[in-house]
């Protein structure tokens, strides 16, 4: 059976779909529809953004006070002892500030250098990097959250699949005591 987070999550899913978006619109007469598109694209951000606020609600709702510690940084020992509550909450609010960047970017595109097809393909990306962001997965979607990617603390996904591990947090006891004792010692 086909794991369609796994296949839609991949990079080359968002490659694929993007040169095949382009190619489509490419015969379209996309210039006399540009204040529907924009209608459109803004609409579609407006939605997304409600629904993070709703996803937030929804985090907030199930109040889980369990709490986690990890070592949280690359450069020094620093232990974070945080709520799964606020994790949560912190991890939507920090996509919906990469959103908002993501915004500007696609309003200078478009503006700036009258590019259109992104008003497109950003209307319909927003909604599937939603729908399938952890938060989502767990929340809405009632995924597990013991094991697997969905395991708290998130790892830190790279942009280009190469993730370095000493970003990554370090939830092993070793590393929580260490961060401990570095903590203490500061």
């Amino acid at each position: 059976m086909v794991n369609w987070n796994k296949t839609l999550n991949h990079p080359l899913f968002n490659v694929v779909f993007f040169l095949a978006t382009r190619q489509a619109t490419k015969y379209l007469s996309l210039e006399d529809h540009v204040v529907f598109l924009r209608g459109m694209y803004i609409s579609a951000q407006l939605i997304i953004f409600a629904l993070s606020l709703y996803l937030i609600r929804t985090v907030k709702t199930k109040n889980e006070p369990a709490g986690r510690s990890w070592d949280g940084t690359d450069t020094e020992e620093q232990l974070i002892n945080i709520t799964v509550q606020d994790y949560d909450v912190n991890e939507i609010t920090k996509t919906m500030k990469q959103s908002l960047l993501g915004i500007a970017m696609i309003g200078l595109l478009h503006l700036k250098f009258n590019y259109i097809q992104p008003l497109i393909i950003q209307s319909i990306m927003g909604f599937k990097t939603f729908l399938l962001s952890k938060e989502a997965r767990i929340h809405f979607w009632g995924e597990t959250t013991t094991t697997g990617e969905l395991k708290r603390p998130f790892r830190v996904d790279s942009p280009f699949g190469m993730a370095n591990e000493k970003m990554q947090p370090k939830t092993d006891k070793g590393s929580i005591k260490k961060a401990g004792k570095a903590n203490k010692a500061a």
